[in-house]
């Protein structure tokens, strides 16, 4: 043994797998190994349909659940498996903002609303 108690391990795993374009070599993600069709993965996008919808329409409650369940599902699912819902919460959000800002529903604060849900989605 040294003087510092340091002790020789064995070497490191090698990675096998194909490389990407930086050279870097490539591993699974969790997210791969998850059934898209899983109670899991079905409970938690229907948990955040839900926040996310109701957080478009102006709910203050709904976005503040929303800005903590979706970092969370993207960690837990990974972004491979909740980029269709992703794409439907921007569609209904760009919607609710010409809706709330046409002169018969004209609604600044919801309209603002969606805006902070478009703003949540694009930090992936």
């Amino acid at each position: 043994m040294n003087k510092r108690n340091i002790r020789p391990h064995a070497a490191h795993h090698v990675f096998e797998e194909s490389s990407n374009a930086t050279g870097l070599a490539t591993c699974e993600l969790p997210s791969e190994h998850l059934d898209p069709e899983s109670e899991l993965v079905r409970g938690m996008l229907e948990e955040l349909d839900d926040v996310i919808f109701a957080a478009i329409t102006g709910d203050a409650a709904a976005l503040a659940e929303a800005q903590k369940l979706w970092p969370k599902v993207l960690d837990e699912i990974g972004f491979e498996l909740a980029e269709e819902s992703q794409e439907q919460y921007l569609r209904y959000a760009i919607q609710a903002i010409q809706h709330f800002e046409s002169q018969e529903a004209h609604s600044p604060e919801r309209a603002i609303a969606a805006l902070e849900v478009i703003s949540l989605l694009a930090k992936t």
